[in-house]
């Protein structure tokens, strides 16, 4: 059960883990009926070329969304986002500043950034194929859907199965298990999530940017002081004391905002050994989603009421 896939989560999104082996086996099963190559998936390949092909395109064909030969956006596209109208007052009240993500595995050698736009509440992320070495790209948004090209079918696709119920509280918990991150604080802001009728973890480890604060670190469970970064004097670490972490921190900036975590972990009994980083920097981004075709799999309603008693 290696710890190295959290990272590898991000770099496609969603970004699975190999822990719990059974379930996630299942789990995988799933999504990739769902759609083939889709989050899951990207996660054993890192990177997938598109998602399985269906139904008529929504968004049409050919040069209106095809992706350039280096793997970058297309330069003439169709922008749509229709979740931004969904809780939109509730959703900027969490989600208040433009941030950019930048992990890193180690082992994998992998580098993935992501790019929040609060204004669009949109994220897109980006990384190297490490098949083809050419640049990819990916988009969330704010209702839980992950955007991607389909090579196949010259569309892009969305799709939110992996953010329905539980399965939408599999990934964080397992990172912020892993990184030792505060438990109690995730479940707070969850709470609070479905009291507001908002998705949990629609954008992965950007939203810990707003959910944690250097109390939440003052509980006995690590060791802090002050310290310089980033041109500030006023820094403040959080040393993680358990075993099996040395030289694992949090990092807060001048402004009590997080700032990175890193992490180095040996010998976990459930997720391995692991070193990287995730960095966050809080300047303006511009993120337009392209419009896409929803690619359901058969049955998803019916497992959609399974995993959300409210629609039953």
């Amino acid at each position: 059960m290696k710890m190295k896939y959290l990272l590898a989560i991000l770099a496609c999104l969603f970004l699975g883990i190999q822990v719990q082996g059974q379930f996630l086996k299942k789990l995988k099963k799933k999504a990739e009926q769902a759609a083939e190559r889709t989050i899951l998936n990207r996660t054993d390949e890192e990177v997938s070329k598109g998602t399985n092909k269906g139904i008529d395109a929504a968004t049409g064909k050919g040069d209106n969304n095809e992706v350039n030969p280096d793997g970058s956006e297309p330069k003439t596209i169709k922008y749509e986002n229709p979740s931004k109208d969904v809780n939109t007052d509730a959703k900027r009240a969490f989600y208040n500043a433009d941030v950019i993500v930048e992990t890193y595995d180690d082992e994998k050698q992998s580098y993935t950034t992501s790019y929040f736009d609060a204004d669009q509440l949109a994220m897109k992320m980006t990384w190297t194929d490490q098949n083809t070495g050419k640049p990819a790209h990916a988009f969330n948004d704010s209702e839980g859907y992950f955007i991607s090209y389909n090579e196949h079918d010259g569309r892009y696709e969305k799709s939110n199965l992996l953010s329905l119920g539980a399965m939408s509280m599999m990934a964080p918990t397992m990172i912020i298990s892993a990184y030792k991150l505060p438990m109690d604080r995730f479940m707070e802001v969850t709470e609070e999530f479905r009291d507001k009728g908002l998705k949990i973890n629609a954008f992965m480890m950007v939203e810990f940017a707003f959910m944690y604060s250097p109390d939440d670190f003052r509980n006995g469970d690590y060791e802090e002081s002050s310290v310089p970064c980033r041109g500030s004097a006023n820094c403040t670490k959080f040393n993680v004391i358990a075993e099996g972490y040395e030289g694992s921190y949090i990092l807060f900036d001048g402004q009590d905002r997080l700032a990175e975590i890193n992490i180095n972990m040996k010998d976990n009994p459930n997720f391995g050994s692991s070193e990287g980083y995730v960095k966050f920097t809080y300047k303006d981004c511009e993120v337009n989603l392209p419009a896409a075709f929803e690619n359901k799999m058969f049955g998803q309603d019916l497992i959609e009421m399974g995993l959300d008693p409210s629609k039953n």
